[in-house]
């Protein structure tokens, strides 16, 4: 007590509120560290994933090269055109040559259109109707013709009827592949 006595009432309340005022500059120091050493940590998370995607720069180029391969690969396969009605008519003209090549006398062969909508796709598939007649080993020579070729189309049904003696009636449906791009029409 007598040490308190000895300060004035107003020096000892400006003590305490230093050691106060210290007190919580000490604390607001505490939380300033440490939210930097959070926000050192988290940088330094960041700096450990950009130095492994880094390490990893080289695999995913391989892979971005690999998947630009195939797609060019699959690409050969397309047929390719400036419009859907460009495609259509190449892919008739070729199905046309190559039945009459193959020994078949074709009697139909029309794309079906599936409606017209107003947007242009840069990938799609056109159906397309053929009906023919001739011998089963001209369809045997048709449908290797069709496996050899670089374009692919897919059959979808066949239809096979007699017709005349040693003469068959053949339907098929199928579905070509393509992509529009500004080059035109690939050459087939």
């Amino acid at each position: 007590m007598e040490f308190i006595h000895r300060f004035d009432r107003h020096h000892l309340l400006a003590g305490v509120a230093a050691v106060l005022l210290v007190a919580n500059l000490g604390s607001w120091a505490w939380d300033y560290l440490d939210s930097r050493q959070a926000e050192l940590e988290d940088r330094m998370t960041m700096l450990a994933q950009y130095r492994e995607a880094v390490q990893r720069l080289p695999e995913l180029e391989d892979r971005v090269a690999l998947l630009a391969r195939r797609q060019q690969q699959l690409e050969s396969f397309l047929f390719q055109g400036e419009n859907e009605e460009k495609v259509a008519s190449t892919m008739q003209i070729m199905l046309q040559s190559e039945v009459s090549n193959a020994g078949l006398e074709p009697e139909f062969i029309q794309p079906v259109r599936a409606g017209e909508g107003g947007d242009r796709k840069e990938h799609g598939e056109i159906a397309i109707k053929i009906r023919m007649s001739g011998a089963l080993n001209d369809l045997g020579r048709f449908l290797h013709s069709r496996y050899l070729s670089k374009q692919f189309f897919r059959i979808e049904s066949v239809s096979i009827k007699p017709f005349r003696p040693g003469e068959l009636k053949i339907s098929l449906d199928v579905r070509g592949y393509y992509k529009i791009g500004a080059e035109g029409g690939k050459a087939i």
